[in-house]
């Protein structure tokens, strides 16, 4: 089994915790057990599980993600700004 080093992932701005890397890591374990048309081929072939592959994919840089807002943070947004 590979070593994979999630700490330096973790870090990061767009992931910030352990429980988000596993969902990111999940949706991409999923997409690549079941591709679609537009799903982007699998970037790393040298593991034969698609959790390891996703979780590699992450880590490496090779499969971009952006968070994207919550409806409760979008009226949060939207409340903040009619204070202002």
């Amino acid at each position: 089994m590979p070593l994979l080093d999630i700490e330096h992932v973790i870090k990061q701005d767009n992931v910030k915790s352990r429980f988000k890397l596993v969902h990111i890591a999940g949706l991409r374990a999923r997409e690549l057990n079941a591709p679609k048309e537009d799903s982007m081929r699998r970037q790393n072939e040298e593991y034969t599980k698609v959790t390891t592959t996703a979780l590699s994919e992450i880590i490496e840089g090779q499969i971009a993600f952006e968070r994207t807002m919550t409806a409760e943070e979008i009226a949060e947004e939207a409340a903040d700004e009619a204070n202002e």
